[in-house]
């Protein structure tokens, strides 16, 4: 092997082993071309032949500290060869010596003193990088990131996530929302989120956790006249639409204005595919991105607003109807792998919540195809 000023590839004892287009560069020891290396192959492992450990820097400071390399072997219960051994190893990968031994003493190098500064960092890196894995594997600490869909944003995932900000405080949560499920299961899929809380996917290769079914209903203002033909409910209330009020034939607002959501909104397209397999045609005088608008909108008599109850206020100026057909939404929790320690905690939480969804073993209200 030639030495750095012959053009070759070794220089004080270092080698660098590159691939073969690489070897016209000089190494890193040999001047500034490293750079040139690293700009042109960023992601080529460049490998040298010695490497530095964590155990091998915890060495240089315990010989450092006491002074000798006896008291050091002892301390560290390794044999005083295999530490000298380990040292020269550092020393060989640093370029030059890290100790300096005298008779009687042993001390740091002016280059030891800057080394070990660094050494002290690394291994405080190294330990607290250990500690705030076990924490977050244990559930402890970390961060939860969960992805979902604006309208679950808004109309399911508030109770949880309060209740999780009061038994964890330490773990923050951060939503990335979407406003189609496509979106949603694209994104999850190429790696956002540690979980997804959205519509059941279709398909999907990876864990599904059942959270049972959202109901929609018609949103209308409280003086309008076509609230008379609501059929009152003949046993109790769903759960999952507590203010509805009845159920009313989707059918029976032909002549009524409706407003929708945006075309890029997952709940527009879910909501046009809804009235094109009732048959009907919808006059939609106002689109939006927002829940809280169309609320507004439909209170205000601007028109009608096909909405997840769960999203809906309970005090709202509007009233909310069951629509017939009926129109449910499955839900799940759904991820790319395992779901972590953290993860699961959240999923159990807000399974275990007051219920805002229709469990998933009874599909309320499928009105058994029966008008009311």
């Amino acid at each position: 092997m030639r030495s750095c000023s012959e053009g070759g590839t070794r220089h004080a004892g270092v080698e660098l082993r590159t691939p073969s287009r690489l070897n016209h560069l000089t190494p890193p020891a040999c001047g500034a071309e490293h750079s040139k290396v690293q700009e042109l192959f960023p992601a080529k492992r460049i490998t040298y032949a010695y490497k530095v450990t964590l155990r091998q820097m915890e060495y240089l400071l315990v010989v450092a500290e006491e002074g000798s390399f006896t008291r050091a072997a002892e301390l560290l219960r390794v044999s005083q060869p295999g530490l000298s051994q380990q040292i020269r190893a550092l020393e060989r990968a640093a370029g030059g010596e890290l100790i300096e031994r005298t008779t009687g003493t042993v001390r740091l190098t002016p280059a030891g003193r800057a080394y070990a500064e660094h050494a002290r960092i690394a291994l405080k890196a190294a330990e607290d990088a250990r500690k705030a894995a076990r924490e977050v594997l244990s559930g402890e600490a970390g961060e939860l990131v969960i992805a979902t869909v604006l309208s679950i944003a808004a109309g399911i995932l508030p109770p949880s996530l309060l209740r999780w900000h009061t038994d964890n405080p330490r773990i923050p949560v951060t939503l990335l929302e979407y406003a189609h499920r496509r979106t949603l299961e694209e994104s999850v899929a190429s790696g956002a989120g540690d979980l997804a809380v959205g519509p059941t996917p279709k398909q999907w290769s990876g864990p599904v956790v059942d959270l049972g079914h959202e109901i929609f209903v018609l949103y209308l203002a409280p003086d309008d006249p076509i609230l008379k033909e609501v059929q009152p409910y003949e046993g109790k209330v769903p759960k999952g639409a507590p203010q509805s009020r009845g159920v009313l034939p989707v059918s029976a607002l032909h002549a009524h204005s409706w407003i929708t959501f945006e075309g890029n909104h997952g709940l527009g397209e879910f909501i046009r595919e809804y009235m094109q397999s009732s048959d009907v045609t919808p006059d939609f005088v106002f689109h939006t991105g927002q829940i809280d608008s169309a609320v507004k909108l439909a209170g205000a008599g601007a028109g009608v607003a096909l909405l997840p109850a769960n999203a809906l206020p309970m005090d709202g100026p509007g009233v909310a109807v069951e629509p017939f057909p009926a129109l449910t939404r499955d839900l799940a929790v759904y991820s790319r792998t395992k779901l972590s320690p953290t993860a699961k905690r959240y999923v159990d939480l807000l399974q275990k919540l007051p219920a805002v969804l229709e469990p998933p073993e009874s599909h309320h209200r499928k009105q058994n195809n029966s008008q009311p």
